[in-house]
């Protein structure tokens, strides 16, 4: 998904106070952005448009005397990509008989375009238009769908939509069966998604905190990836609770049935937090034994927990060619076993002719095609240094960052500045060096490095963008802050926490929420 990164900053501002809102939904076409038409159309609705109703009645008509002829493959049949979709969805969902039902679930198994952004609208459209026919028998439907596509863009409002339905939480009591695991992923999806733009309605709607009792009720003898990601989840929510009433404002219709939800969470708090305390060494063990399909999960939940997981991810790392390199590399960022930090450069080195590459022309943009080995997690390897401070990691990624391939520069110029130079000057210097580069990403990446080290020119840069009057602009300053870690900005991000744009005092109160938990885990609290 290469271009889910840009649709966050350019959409932010747009969604943060709106119903089912991410961001970066556009496309990145000869250098420019663009948003299509079916975005376009969403954002409208869920901003408060309407659909045409000449439009929608219209399509009733026409759907309606198909049906009532039996011709429900010429209804599908007209079920075609583009901004016309949605209205016949709304048609199919008011007109509410049972083949009207049946044509939206089994529009869940097809895929009507290639773009991914659109094909998640569409699937959005689909399941709200299930859940308001209270079509509760679709709901493995969706849930294989939801596995099935993987971390797709917008999937965080499809769970939202899917944790709704009124039977989603019997499967919960499953959690060993295939839906019961997809079951947890989508809640898991859901309440990531209240921190990534999902209207907190959804807490009351789909009962989250009823859900996550009867997954606690339910969670057996057996430490489960799944259900550690979702209980971390939940302590996140809970963390974030003081800030549901500022973001709400005047709208109290809904706080209440909000407040009880979350209450209920408030209870588990203790329990959950004993719980993940102690799941990390049952996982490591678990990732052992585990056969490939399972360790996906355990490799996101060790990574979720910032655990110490290179006794099992090590071995596992053994197999150069094993399919989940780049999530169980970046594991091992939060390592402190001694041997991981030789272990992925001489892995990187050997592979990769870092020297012959640094010789090379920059180039602005990457390659069209990978310029490493597809076998080697060469990116991933970069990022996790960051967290193996030594000399030889630091000359490493110095190194990296005159690759010709700006994926590598911009990963290896990321990972510096989280910890001390051993030889500062050379830093400085690469970093400063870099912000000169024909990268923007690059030109990004070397700033914020300079700014984790202090350097006054590049933290009064960020300072400039989060005192924006332009609220696009602050809103991606906001992002930029909290991902690269510029802690030093904290003050600043305080002071726009009670900024008179409501929007943009929410995102600033979410991105001090993340620095407050990055420290939590570093002392190892939850």
């Amino acid at each position: 998904m290469p271009y889910l990164t840009i649709i966050l900053a350019i959409l932010l501002p747009l969604l943060m106070a709106l119903a089912f809102r991410l961001g970066r939904l556009s496309r990145r076409r000869e250098g420019s952005l663009e948003i299509s038409p079916v975005t376009r159309q969403h954002i409208d609705l869920f901003q408060g448009g309407q659909l045409s109703e000449t439009a929608v009645e219209s399509a009733k008509v026409r759907i309606r005397q198909l049906l009532e002829r039996g011709e429900t493959e010429a209804v599908e049949a007209g079920m075609r990509p583009g901004i016309h979709y949605v209205i016949q969805v709304r048609a199919l969902t008011e007109i509410g008989t049972d083949d009207a039902g049946r044509i939206l679930e089994r529009q869940l198994r097809r895929r009507l375009t290639d773009d991914e952004v659109e094909q998640s609208w569409y699937w959005i459209d689909l399941a709200n238009g299930l859940r308001h026919l209270h079509r509760e028998q679709s709901l493995p439907q969706l849930l294989h769908c939801s596995e099935s596509a993987g971390d797709f863009p917008l999937g965080h409002f499809f769970a939202a939509e899917t944790v709704c339905f009124m039977s989603f939480v019997g499967y919960l009591r499953e959690a060993d069966t295939p839906l019961g695991k997809a079951a947890l992923r989508v809640l898991h999806r859901a309440l990531e998604g209240l921190r990534h733009g999902v209207q907190p309605q959804v807490l009351a709607e789909a009962r989250l905190g009823e859900a996550i009792e009867q997954l606690w009720d339910h969670r057996g003898e057996v430490v489960r990836p799944l259900t550690v990601r979702v209980f971390l989840e939940a302590l996140r929510q809970v963390h974030r609770a003081p800030h549901l009433e500022k973001f709400l404002g005047e709208d109290k219709s809904e706080l209440e049935g909000i407040q009880w939800q979350m209450s209920r969470l408030v209870a588990l708090e203790p329990m959950l937090q004993d719980y993940l305390s102690e799941a990390a060494p049952y996982l490591v063990e678990a990732l052992k034994t585990a056969a490939t399909e399972e360790q996906r999960d355990l490799l996101l939940a060790l990574n979720d927990l910032r655990a110490e997981a290179a006794a099992s991810v090590l071995p596992l790392l053994a197999d150069q060619r094993h399919p989940l390199a780049d999530e169980a590399v970046e594991v091992l960022t939060w390592s402190k076993d001694e041997r991981v930090g030789p272990a992925l450069r001489q892995w990187a080195s050997g592979r990769v002719p870092m020297d012959r590459r640094a010789l090379k022309r920059m180039q602005a943009t990457p390659p069209r095609r990978r310029s490493v080995p597809a076998d080697v997690p060469y990116r991933a390897i970069l990022r996790a240094l960051r967290g193996q401070p030594s000399a030889e990691s630091e000359n490493f990624l110095l190194l990296a960052a005159k690759d010709w391939d700006p994926t590598y520069r911009l990963a290896a110029l990321s990972s510096l500045g989280w910890w001390e130079p051993v030889d500062r000057a050379s830093v400085t210097s690469c970093l400063k060096d870099s912000r000169r580069d024909g990268c923007v990403e690059v030109r990004q990446a070397s700033r914020a490095a300079l700014a984790r080290l202090g350097e006054r020119h590049s933290l009064q840069w960020f300072r400039t963008s989060l005192c924006s009057e332009n609220a696009l602009s602050v809103h991606e300053a906001i992002q930029f802050v909290v991902n690269e870690g510029l802690t030093l900005l904290w003050p600043d991000l305080d002071r726009l926490a009670d900024a008179e744009d409501h929007d943009v005092a929410h995102h600033a109160r979410e991105a001090l929420e993340r620095f407050r938990e990055d420290m939590d885990r570093r002392r190892g609290a939850w």
